[in-house]
């Protein structure tokens, strides 16, 4: 099969930056559906997008199969261009309008959903009030948005950022504790860890969040129990455990406060977590960016002691 040649403008020819946005979402997402819901567009505008760009080119950027969308030989070459141009439109809208609009404008912060939830929607409350022209997005999602490509303003995650312009820092760190339902204990009774909870069913997290540091634990712990449900959430991870579906591994902070959960004592503490908030590096000196990171670490210092308590022993048989 011949292979399309490198991608290149036809003469006289300019690339529009809104066609690489276009490209970017199919090249990033794999397929029509998830690039338009990033684009906040509907799948046939991205799909005549993109063929006309490519009619433009005179190339085929993406190879088609009913698994999805994959660059070609062509796309290969057009897509470090359209990081590059994408950064640099980035980098011009902060310059334009971040450090001159103060402490007013729009903001978003991404965090998974508890944390969203429990922590951060409660801690907004005093500084919103405090800047009345600020507005927040506060976006409660399993999935990881990007800050280099300013999907958000600020994000808290259990995992260091990997990107070299992400600037971060560790604000807090996670318990984690292992709970039961007192109906799921009155029917099975509690679990035996010497057997690895044999006989136990688990509500745990399923593999979409990246870096569940849980589920290796579980597996040595509870390695013998039958996953009987998996969410991509804490929160209803939390309501399925609570409602007697099975044994769930839970953020103290979160466990803690569910009514009808039990914190059980498991032969060793599950593994905590160091929560990370993080910021575009050039975004920093935005002053109602670096009003919000600066608040938001104030706000964590007095939680830490909640968000990480000590283990809970366990008892002593004899």
């Amino acid at each position: 099969m011949e292979r399309s040649p490198a991608a290149a403008p036809r003469a006289g020819a300019m690339l529009d930056w809104d066609d690489l946005r276009y490209f970017l979402a199919v090249a990033r997402h794999g397929n029509l559906s998830a690039a338009a819901r990033a684009l906040k567009v509907t799948q046939p505008t991205v799909g005549r997008r993109i063929e006309a760009f490519e009619r433009r080119l005179g190339a085929k950027l993406f190879l088609r199969s009913p698994s999805g969308f994959a660059l070609s030989a062509a796309g290969e070459s057009v897509l470090g261009h359209a990081e590059r141009m994408e950064q640099g439109a980035l980098a011009a809208e902060l310059a334009a309008g971040g450090r001159d609009a103060g402490l007013r404008g729009h903001l978003r912060v991404t965090a998974s959903e508890w944390l969203a939830v429990r922590v951060l929607g409660p801690l907004l409350v005093p500084f919103l009030a405090r800047h009345p022209a600020i507005s927040v997005d506060l976006v409660a999602d399993a999935r990881w948005l990007s800050l280099p490509r300013r999907e958000a303003d600020i994000a808290l995650r259990p995992a260091a950022f990997e990107h070299h312009e992400v600037f971060q820092r560790e604000v807090a760190r996670i318990g984690f504790g292992l709970y039961a339902s007192e109906t799921y204990l009155a029917e099975r009774g509690p679990p035996d860890f010497d057997r690895q909870c044999e006989g136990h069913a688990l509500v745990t997290m399923s593999d979409d969040p990246p870096a569940v540091a849980d589920l290796p634990w579980l597996g040595a712990v509870a390695g013998k129990a039958r996953v009987a449900a998996r969410t991509n959430g804490r929160e209803a991870q939390a309501t399925m455990g609570a409602a007697g579906v099975g044994l769930a591994c839970l953020p103290r902070y979160l466990g803690d406060a569910t009514p009808g959960l039990r914190l059980l004592a498991p032969p060793s503490p599950p593994p905590e977590r160091a929560l990370w908030l993080g910021v575009h590096r050039d975004a920093r000196a935005v002053p109602r960016v670096k009003a919000l990171v600066a608040f938001v670490v104030d706000a964590l210092a007095p939680l830490r002691r909640a968000l990480r308590p000590e283990p809970r022993p366990r008892p002593i048989i004899r």
